[in-house]
């Protein structure tokens, strides 16, 4: 069973190694969390000039099979509303 330090460096390896994520250095989460052996997070990237990446990166952690999923999205858009 991985650990939380575990699941991060496994993430940030994997996601730092894809050919997608080019030129990025960091990866950021944003928010975690770990259900009996299984985990999901939410993670940004970050490059040296503190430029954020345009994709959001969701992983999650299936115990079960022991094995790793990244899903990329991408903000197309942002919409703000006054509650005034």
């Amino acid at each position: 069973m991985l650990s939380t330090e575990e699941f991060l460096e496994l993430v940030e390896e994997k996601i730092l190694n894809d050919e997608i994520v080019i030129g990025y250095t960091s990866v950021i989460p944003v928010w975690l969390c770990k259900t009996i052996q299984n985990y999901k997070g939410l993670f940004i990237l970050k490059d040296d000039y503190d430029f954020i990446s345009p994709y959001f990166i969701e992983a999650t952690y299936n115990g079960d099979k022991n094995e790793l999923y990244l899903d990329f999205y991408t903000k197309d858009f942002k919409r703000t509303y006054s509650l005034n």
